[in-house]
């Protein structure tokens, strides 16, 4: 199973939509969600790093701090809290 890591300003929101992506995957994924002051912390394993459209002035910090790829959720999906189309998107940055 793949893990996937969603960052926004407390993780409240995007908890919801990992929940989302997860179901989407069908078991492909495992997506946690954290705020930005707890994602340093939870790194282990994780192969993606999505960032809410409200922190995504912060991209260029977190890439600092990490050795995967890290991009920004579409708001488009993440307004919908549309997890199959932010599963549709991590599968093509993960090549699955």
């Amino acid at each position: 199973m793949r893990k996937v890591m969603l960052v926004c300003n407390a993780g409240m929101s995007t908890g919801i939509l990992a929940k989302r992506i997860e179901e989407a995957s069908e078991g492909q994924l495992q997506v946690r969600a954290y705020g930005e002051a707890e994602y340093a912390d939870n790194l282990d394993g994780v192969e993606l790093i999505l960032v809410g459209p409200q922190l995504r002035h912060q991209i260029p910090t977190i890439k600092k701090n990490v050795t995967v790829p890290v991009q920004s959720i579409p708001p488009k999906y993440y307004g919908l809290m549309d997890g199959k189309g932010v599963f549709k998107e991590i599968k093509k940055l993960l090549e699955m």
